[in-house]
């Protein structure tokens, strides 16, 4: 009996011993693997933006070379033709998505004029050439009024402050509007930014959308092919004629397209925002020297937009591509005729575009990890890449083995890069010396230790 439970402690005694040497083991393994892990990815790319469409660096390469805004257009959007359209629709442009608040001031068109700046608000919601009933005017003010506007659960509560009188309350409601003379600028501060309104009227709405009551939408409405573009902060004033010729008949044809229906979530047709395109206001034509320029280029381009098959394109554009702009199938898999490939050596001549010719951008361990919603990330494998060297597909591992995919344009988003056009081959970057002794090879797998820059794949 004494024989048996000493062989029994003993056979317990080395099952205990192999499995404390087997976790042992496990976690050195897990200690070594986390050890290994980079604490941040180094990557090297060229380019700026989604690259389908017109490049705007591209553009104004061409315009140096003294090509015309037409042949621009036509070389960037393939098949396409620049012709004559009608553009005087009125456009309702979102300047304050899902606001909690606001503030509203004016100010004087020209310093020293003799009519003072004055502006009117109205109870309810009015088309841009309705006149309003007596009940709905408010009042007319001069000068120094500030509105502020805040959000409720079901209306917007407007207060009005003056230097030189004091008012009383007004009872809120769903939606007010806003006229002023020609002689008034009005100010709107947002949440995100300030902008200045010279043209047309403003709404303030609730709007109900598909998360819940929906918050203030502030919009502005003006004339599409002028007044609208006058604001647009797309490329700088100082750019070649050719150029922003180019890039205002580019905006005008995407605006057009917008034009078939009101947004229910911003209560607009188009986003001051580069979620569609960069509206600014008052403040870009009014530019100290160069804001003239725009303002010119936009008059010789009116009613010029550029059509396929007798209507306006899905005019995209972007800042500046890898050498060669994208197929639009590879990046958001839908298909134009005119949206594909072509040449943009412009892009990559760093006297042209000296930001974004060559970039290096350092993403962190916990970022990348976040991106692909892996628990950490040990090594990455690029996928595919398009014809143009931009990359299509990503893999990441961690280092117990997981394993996830993005698509180019979701990796790109996710880490903030500024392009797909990420770690080229070594022979589209002749400038650039890979520091091999910093990286491991397994396969065609690229394992980076973190102490120097991954530039090679």
């Amino acid at each position: 009996m004494l024989e048996r439970r000493l062989r029994l402690m003993r056979t317990f005694r080395r099952l205990s011993l192999t499995l404390t040497s087997a976790l042992l083991l496990s976690l050195l393994s897990s200690q070594a693997a986390q050890a290994n892990i980079p604490s941040t990815f180094v990557f090297t790319g060229s380019g700026f933006g989604h690259g389908v469409g017109m490049s705007q660096i591209g553009a104004r390469g061409m315009a140096l070379e003294s090509a015309t805004a037409t042949e621009i257009l036509t070389h960037f959007y393939s098949g396409t033709e620049v012709a004559p359209v009608v553009d005087t629709q009125i456009i309702r442009i979102n300047i304050g998505h899902r606001q909690s608040d606001a503030e509203i001031t004016m100010r004087a068109l020209q310093k020293n004029q003799s009519t003072p700046p004055s502006i009117t608000l109205i109870q309810g919601s009015l088309k841009d050439e309705e006149l309003p009933s007596e009940e709905q005017v408010v009042g007319t003010y001069l000068s120094d009024l500030n509105l502020n506007l805040y959000s409720q659960d079901t209306a917007i509560e407007v207060t009005r402050s003056s230097k030189t009188a004091k008012f009383a309350p007004l009872v809120p409601r769903k939606s007010w509007t806003l006229r002023w003379d020609s002689a008034t600028v009005v100010q709107v501060r947002t949440q995100e930014r300030t902008y200045l309104i010279r043209y047309g009227q403003i709404e303030i709405k609730r709007v109900k959308n598909s998360v819940g009551p929906g918050e203030m939408e502030i919009t502005a409405s003006m004339r599409l092919g002028d007044e609208y573009l006058f604001g647009l902060g797309e490329v700088p004033s100082s750019w070649p004629a050719a150029a922003l010729e180019a890039q205002a008949i580019a905006a005008r044809t995407f605006a057009l397209t917008k034009m078939d229906r009101i947004r229910s979530a911003c209560d607009c047709n188009i986003y001051s925002t580069i979620r569609d395109q960069n509206f600014v206001g008052f403040s870009k034509e009014s530019e100290a020297i160069y804001g003239i320029r725009w303002r010119e280029a936009v008059e010789r381009t009116r009613g010029l937009a550029v059509l396929s098959k007798k209507k306006p394109i899905q005019a995209f554009y972007f800042s500046s591509s890898g050498g060669m702009t994208q197929n639009v199938k590879d990046v958001w898999g839908s298909e134009f005729s005119y949206l594909v490939n072509r040449p943009d050596s412009w892009s990559v001549n760093t006297t042209l575009n000296p930001r974004y010719a060559l970039w290096t951008r350092q993403v962190s361990q916990e970022m990348m990890a976040k991106a692909f919603q892996l628990p950490d990330v040990d090594r990455y494998q690029i996928l595919s890449r398009s014809v143009t060297g931009s990359v299509l597909s990503v893999r990441a591992f961690s280092s117990q083995g997981e394993e996830k995919i993005l698509s180019g344009e979701v990796f790109r988003s996710r880490l903030g890069l500024p392009s797909t056009w990420i770690n080229m081959p070594l022979e589209e970057l002749p400038v650039i010396e890979p520091q091999r002794s910093c990286l491991r090879w397994l396969g065609n797998i690229v394992i980076q230790t973190g102490e120097c820059p991954l530039i090679a794949e």
